[in-house]
């Protein structure tokens, strides 16, 4: 009987064969247990590193901001603040912050950070009377200056083990000092009452208060590794009452001064 055509018999095929000499029943099954142990190796990688980047411990913040003061000033007393054609009130203008803090996270969510900062605001706003006054040009040119210390709580909102959002609020003390002088043509008639002739009364002399403050915000955190990150902030200060001494006709100005700020600053993990 003639032997098995080795063209056609699937069974005896040299390609089938050469196959079956290299295939190891085994080598699905340890591809299977390497791939495995590579995406368990990364996991615990992301997951040491989410845990090292937003450890708990102590930190440090600085940072410095563009300020935009809300409030106005408005005179007060009992003359150009009784006179109807007098203006109103005047713009307390912008300006800059910088602070230092040092905070303590509790996890990755919560943490608490003290800081004390610095805000100042220059103003040289120009208003015009009505009435009696209608023409006369007015500008009040000066200063705000607030340093503030607040205790201010967080709550972070890891997205992955670099970004997290975040929210925030604040409560603290503040010393407001205000300096204001009140220049343009329709001083002309009083400039020379402060004793100088400059184109400015300048007879309200500067003031300082202790003020209540508290703020809101919400900001962004991007760590860079796992003790340096960087964060970008807004947030809404109110500090509370500043005004000018009074002048001897009674005259002086005052604000309630709260600002809008956008600040952006660093962290590291010590």
């Amino acid at each position: 009987m003639p032997g098995p055509d080795l063209a056609t018999d699937p069974l005896k095929s040299p390609c089938l064969t050469r196959t079956e000499e290299t295939w190891n029943p085994n080598t699905e099954e340890r591809l299977m247990i390497s791939y495995r142990n590579k995406v368990l190796l990364v996991t615990a990688t992301a997951l040491g590193l989410a845990g090292t980047v937003h450890a708990e411990g102590i930190y440090g913040t600085a940072m410095i901001g563009a300020s935009h003061q809300v409030g106005d000033s408005k005179p007060y007393g009992n003359n150009i603040a009784a006179d109807q054609d007098f203006p109103g009130k005047f713009d307390t203008g912008d300006g800059a912050m910088g602070a230092l803090g040092i905070g303590y996270a509790f996890n990755n969510q919560f943490r608490v950070e003290g800081r004390l900062s610095l805000h100042r605001a220059d103003f040289d706003s120009q208003q015009f009377g009505t009435g009696a006054r209608a023409g006369e040009e007015y500008v009040l040119n000066g200063d705000i200056k607030s340093t503030t210390l607040t205790i201010e709580g967080f709550y972070d909102i890891p997205v992955n083990d670099r970004f997290a959002p975040y929210v925030k609020a604040g409560v603290g003390v503040t010393r407001n000092r205000y300096s204001a002088r009140l220049g343009g043509a329709g001083v002309a008639a009083f400039d020379s009452f402060d004793g100088t002739t400059d184109g400015y009364y300048d007879a309200y002399d500067d003031q300082t208060s202790t003020e209540f403050t508290w703020n809101v915000g919400f900001g962004g955190s991007l760590a860079l590794n796992d003790q340096f990150t960087l964060f970008g902030e807004y947030q809404y200060v109110d500090f509370g009452d500043a005004s000018t001494g009074q002048d001897a006709f009674t005259d002086g100005f005052r604000v309630n001064t709260s600002a809008h700020e956008i600040l952006f600053g660093a962290r590291a993990d010590f």
